[in-house]
């Protein structure tokens, strides 16, 4: 298994875009966090970020079961060794053979992240 590890990482406020709030990134490696931390970065330079954002995670054939799994199954690391649905494997195994099929070396997943609001957003000040 890829060294993926379930990550939170300061961003900013869906409401105010300043204060920053721990945010939920999902099971990712570490390469992978990094990139989509950059992708966020670029997206509030560009005024576009909303309360649900989705962003790129790029994957190599062998990292993408783990990253489906995890991310889109539910399963947790310890399940991905010998707890996997029979049925789970093979849609995971069938999307990752079309998007072989295709042609990409490098697979190409949306990631949704779900921006948090800062404790001060909607506090009236007097």
């Amino acid at each position: 298994m890829a060294d993926f590890q379930y990550y939170f990482h300061q961003l900013p406020c869906f409401n105010c875009k300043k204060t920053t709030v721990s945010t939920d990134l999902g099971w990712l490696t570490a390469a992978m966090k990094e990139d989509v931390i950059a992708q966020v970065a670029a997206m509030g330079e560009q005024d576009k970020l909303e309360a649900d954002i989705a962003v790129n995670v790029t994957c190599t054939k062998e990292e993408a079961r783990d990253y489906l799994l995890l991310n889109f199954y539910g399963y947790s690391e310890e399940e991905l060794a010998d707890q996997v649905e029979a049925d789970d494997e093979k849609e995971v195994a069938d999307e990752i053979a079309e998007l072989l099929e295709e042609g990409n070396t490098e697979l190409v997943f949306a990631h949704d992240i779900a921006l948090q609001s800062c404790n001060d957003c909607g506090v009236e000040e007097e």
